[in-house]
């Protein structure tokens, strides 16, 4: 692995910038460089293992040696491989796992993803409920008489499984909002850190040096929000390669909410960047004041939706819903030897075993969708 270097990113002075170090050639040659700096975020912001654009064409990888006056943007560049492969590894179960458009064949048979660790308890305690009493109903005829039965079936059948399917339901379409929403939330973080960096990027040429900081830390904020939501012990410094020093991702791990210390970190380079002193061509100060407002709006959208997935994670099902819910499934479950065993003989087991699992496996996949975990 690559070993990083830290000084290639540690930049942090808070010296005053003034525009007029610069003349008006090299603010054009700022300009250029913008623009290609600009290409290669949008480069950056692409899916790692994509190789072909949009229109069908393959993409150049962009050089280091091309951006001498973004370091942010040569460090992000040069550790991008070990950022990557980090970031996939960690998230290789989903990018492997087969997508639910993958067809019949692969999301058949597949055993990952099924949450079968949440099933396998309950489901061994049905069937082995099922297999003692079949087995004692053969031998000893212990299972109730055929005409005793017509009652206990009917009450089965619309009591308690028509309760259970709308439990069901209710508990799906729920999970189902959740991951939906969260999905968006996460969205809006994505799509905002974009917007803010190109935004950044584009309108503080004229302060280079805290550009490159506010930057840094709007991309920090995408992976502190993961390790944040995810409740990781440790923060990897291998994460956050070419964007953050390993004693950056110690003083963030140190934080209690270390999202919303990376927005801080923005905001205070923000200041800096478009600070208007009494020198500043009036035009320009509203230019800057505009910009400032436009930056702040997108950093705040950034916290709500992190304030959401933080909302949806922390505030689950009522436990007397999820308990109700368990209890009808368990007496549905090991009711059904007792009402059509005498019908169904020793294909009670296999019966039992499948109904379990589908009904079991509904309920889990509801959990599912509430707590996604990487294993």
């Amino acid at each position: 692995m690559t070993t990083r270097d830290p000084s290639s990113v540690e930049v942090e002075s808070e010296e005053p910038y003034s525009p007029s170090q610069h003349s008006t050639e090299s603010r054009q040659r700022v300009n250029i460089s913008v623009n290609k700096a600009v290409d290669a975020v949008v480069r950056q912001g692409a899916r790692p293992h994509s190789r072909v654009s949009i229109v069908g064409r393959k993409t150049e990888k962009p050089h280091v040696e091309d951006y001498s006056g973004f370091p942010l943007l040569q460090s992000m560049l040069k550790y991008e491989k070990e950022r990557t492969s980090f970031l996939s590894e960690e998230g290789k179960m989903q990018f492997n796992c087969p997508k639910s458009t993958a067809g019949w064949v692969r999301t058949l048979f597949i055993l990952r993803g099924r949450a079968l660790d949440w099933v396998a308890f309950p489901w061994c305690f049905v069937v082995l409920h099922a297999t003692l009493y079949t087995a004692l109903d053969q031998r000893y005829d212990i299972g109730f008489k055929e005409e005793s039965l017509d009652d206990w079936r009917t009450l089965f059948t619309f009591a308690l499984n028509a309760t259970l399917g709308f439990l069901l339901v209710f508990r799906l379409n729920r999970a189902a909002t959740r991951f939906w929403v969260a999905r968006e939330l996460w969205g809006t973080i994505v799509g905002s850190s974009r917007n803010i960096a190109s935004s950044i990027l584009v309108h503080s040429s004229h302060n280079p040096q805290h550009r490159d900081e506010a930057i840094r830390w709007v991309g920090a904020f995408s992976i502190a929000c993961k390790d944040f939501i995810r409740g990781e012990v440790a923060y990897k410094a291998q994460g956050y390669s070419g964007i953050l020093s390993s004693s950056q991702v110690d003083m963030l791990q140190e934080n209690v909410h270390p999202p919303m210390y990376c927005v801080f970190r923005v905001r205070n380079h923000l200041k800096q960047i478009f600070d208007v002193a009494e020198d500043v061509n009036p035009f320009l100060a509203i230019a800057w004041t505009q910009q400032m407002e436009h930056v702040e709006r997108i950093l705040d959208e950034m916290t709500m939706a992190c304030g959401g997935i933080e909302r949806i994670k922390g505030t689950p099902l009522p436990i007397v819903y999820v308990s109700h819910l368990r209890t009808f499934l368990l007496i549905n479950l090991l009711l059904l030897p007792y009402v059509w065993g005498s019908d169904w003989g020793w294909m009670t087991i296999p019966i039992v075993a499948i109904a379990g699992f589908a009904y079991l496996g509904l309920e889990a996949a509801g959990m599912f969708f509430h707590v996604r975990r990487r294993t």
